[in-house]
């Protein structure tokens, strides 16, 4: 029984290592002199029923240091039920370079309303964001450096949770800056699993090379994951990440546990769909994981595992798992803070487990809407 443990936390602090050295070294070797330029860009952002945001959204990209003359925004409507339509309206009427379109009827969903917006874009550089988010005045300017080579055809971006207020949404910006982490880790070694919509350039060339998303549209998120695997099969060695801290986006908490939740299981319920063998299995190892350190403190008490093991393993894991997260958070300027930490050691494998175990399911609400 001790073996299995050891052998377990064994392959995790391997893992976790890893990852830390792929965090530092994708710094050392990033070009902190890229050569300042300007594409064309255009900024391509679904939304549905963000009334609460649209107006701190689009005043954060108008806000953009970059030249005017080479910028296109784009909003597209996904069947708003609420005023947000009326909002976009007002910033049309004032701002030419603002475009508003809207899916037609039967066409549903984020992937069909970013397809639109893609194909209407006029420029090849094209960069998502989410309606919930808000920018650094040189966010574009920031992404469009990553582009000065014709190789690149990608380029991934951090994004931060705002934990200004209440204590959850600490917890969910520190639990969150462990996916940015994992994402840039993983890519660094040319094995990427992860990348956020809510931050991403690509060329619209290079999206219709690998079909958009095509083969995705039924599936409830993963748009901005499935497109990026479709990249590094196409164009290896072609997805790039966005280091210069001005280009982090920063998002809006999740306002309840139970909204929280919902989206956890949706982001969960596409890796039944990963074509990745190795980020399934990735995937399937964190769940054993996280089982298994559930039930380290009842072998501990139980004596099948030493108490003094299990208490080394433990402290191992809190410093491993520090050493990781901690220049993360310092990256996307998140103050670390120890009580979401130790939150985090408690309540995340039972987390995992449960969303894990619930998104087999594949029945969530999003936006007034069953998916």
């Amino acid at each position: 029984m001790t073996i299995y443990f050891f052998v377990v936390f064994g392959v995790y602090f391997s893992i976790v290592i890893a990852l830390w050295v792929g965090w530092q070294l994708t710094f050392e070797k990033s070009d902190t002199k890229k050569t300042k330029s300007t594409p064309t860009v255009s900024v391509v952002i679904p939304y549905r029923n963000e009334q609460s945001n649209l107006q701190s959204l689009v005043e954060s990209i108008l806000a953009q240091d970059y030249p005017k003359d080479r910028l296109e925004i784009i909003l597209v409507d996904d069947h708003s039920t609420d005023s947000s339509a009326s909002i976009m309206d007002e910033f049309v009427a004032r701002f030419p370079h603002i475009k508003k379109l809207k899916l037609a009827e039967g066409a549903t969903g984020k992937k069909r309303a970013l397809a639109l917006g893609i194909q209407s874009a006029s420029h090849d550089l094209i960069v998502t964001t989410d309606a919930d988010c808000t920018h650094s005045t040189e966010w574009i300017s920031s992404i469009a450096s990553c582009f000065n080579s014709d190789q690149t055809v990608m380029a991934i971006g951090g994004v931060r949770i705002n934990s200004n207020s209440g204590l959850f949404p600490k917890v969910q910006a520190l639990e969150f800056t462990s996916l940015i982490g994992t994402t840039v880790s993983t890519l660094f070694y040319q094995q990427p699993t992860m990348c956020n919509g809510a931050n991403l350039a690509f060329r619209k060339k290079a999206f219709l090379d690998v079909g958009g998303y095509d083969g995705n549209y039924e599936i409830a998120s993963g748009d901005d994951e499935f497109l990026m695997r479709k990249m590094h099969a196409r164009f290896q060695g072609g997805i790039v990440f966005m280091s210069e801290q001005t280009s982090v986006v920063t998002t809006q908490p999740s306002a309840t546990l139970s909204s929280f939740i919902q989206q956890r299981i949706r982001w969960a319920g596409k890796w039944k769909y990963n074509s990745s063998l190795g980020a399934r299995l990735l995937a399937v190892f964190v769940l054993l994981f996280q089982l298994t350190y559930v039930l380290l403190p009842i072998a501990g008490w139980c004596h099948w595992v030493m108490p003094e093991r299990v208490y080394f393993l433990i402290v191992v894991k809190f410093a491993l798992e520090f050493m990781l997260l901690y220049p993360v958070t310092f990256f996307l300027q998140i103050r670390w803070r120890w009580i979401p930490f130790l939150i985090l050691q408690l309540v995340y494998p039972f987390y995992v487990i449960g969303v894990g175990l619930l998104a087999q399911r594949q029945v969530v609400s999003w936006k007034e809407r069953v998916i």
